[in-house]
């Protein structure tokens, strides 16, 4: 299966699966859509997140959870447990520094993750992820020029799945603006929770970052989101995770990666942590030669 990018023209009119009376995300000239990215700004410029309740129409959520039911045994499990730095963001030689310290210390993952080559083209979500007006939309209230999606053949576009007890480590996104989806809301727990802009680029605030991990709250804020909601956030020095999931009823939410050059690659290394060790086969295949096969 493959969900390389689609032309819009040969699937349905994704339109139809955002609530454009609330959010005229299709007129960006007009006053109101205007309007809304005014206040998407204001909110990321004070608090770095800005949360749109009800940007999916109902009928699209449905089918958005349907999809990612049906694609849920491709979900690959990843780590337990992993560092809030990953891969983006080098610190010096580990062995060198102390256990405790926060480059060194892990925190618990319970999730599984559908990479986007897994995603048929004609899903929903794939639709809505190479709709341009939602692009051009997208770099307006992040206040930049223009937004490119993602050209990773596996992190560009995901679904991530959380049974009982699944959660997300604390850590760093490695773009400055991440965009999400949430599909369906576990039947309680889940919560988005992060401490905004607890590093600069100045300053790692390694001490800051420790009391985190060691349980401390002061200073976490805690976003509950519902089905259909779409997120912006600035998560590259804001660090964050999903609480611990409860009840039977997964979790479901989807990434859209978009970047402000084009043709950006996330790491091999990433992609083989997060999608499992196909990804390397298949990158070894796309790479081979005419006839290697």
């Amino acid at each position: 299966m493959s969900a390389q990018p689609a032309d819009v023209s040969e699937i349905d009119d994704p339109a139809s699966l955002i609530d454009l009376e609330r959010y005229p995300i299709d007129a960006l000239d007009s006053p109101r859509c205007k309007a809304l990215v005014a206040e998407i700004r204001r909110a990321m410029a004070t608090s770095c997140i800005c949360a749109l309740p009800d940007f999916l129409r109902p009928a699209a959520i449905a089918r958005m959870v349907a999809e990612a039911e049906a694609l849920e045994p491709l979900g690959y499990r990843g780590p337990t447990e992993a560092s809030p730095y990953f891969f983006n963001y080098r610190t010096g030689d580990l062995d060198a520094l102390p256990p405790d310290h926060p480059r060194r210390r892990k925190t618990p993952r319970r999730m599984r993750q559908i990479a986007y080559d897994l995603i048929p083209p004609t899903s929903a979500i794939a639709q809505l992820y190479h709709w341009d007006v939602l692009t051009r939309f997208l770099a307006a209230a992040a206040d930049v020029d223009r937004l490119y999606r993602s050209a990773d053949r596996f992190q560009a576009l995901n679904i991530s799945v959380m049974d009982e007890g699944g959660c997300q480590q604390w850590h760093f996104d490695t773009n400055e603006v991440n965009i999400t989806l949430l599909l369906q809301a576990p039947d309680a727990g889940g919560e988005f929770e992060y401490v905004p802009l607890i590093r600069s680029a100045e300053n790692e605030n390694f001490d800051r970052v420790r009391r985190v991990l060691d349980g401390e709250r002061a200073g976490v804020v805690q976003l509950s989101q519902q089905p259909g909601m779409l997120v912006l956030f600035k998560g590259h020095h804001s660090i964050h995770r999903v609480a611990p999931v409860r009840g039977k009823r997964r979790r479901f939410q989807s990434i859209l990666a978009h970047n402000t050059r084009p043709g950006v690659v996330g790491s091999l290394e990433s992609s083989i942590l997060h999608y499992g060790p196909r990804v390397r086969e298949q990158t070894a295949l796309a790479h081979a030669e005419p006839g290697a096969r």
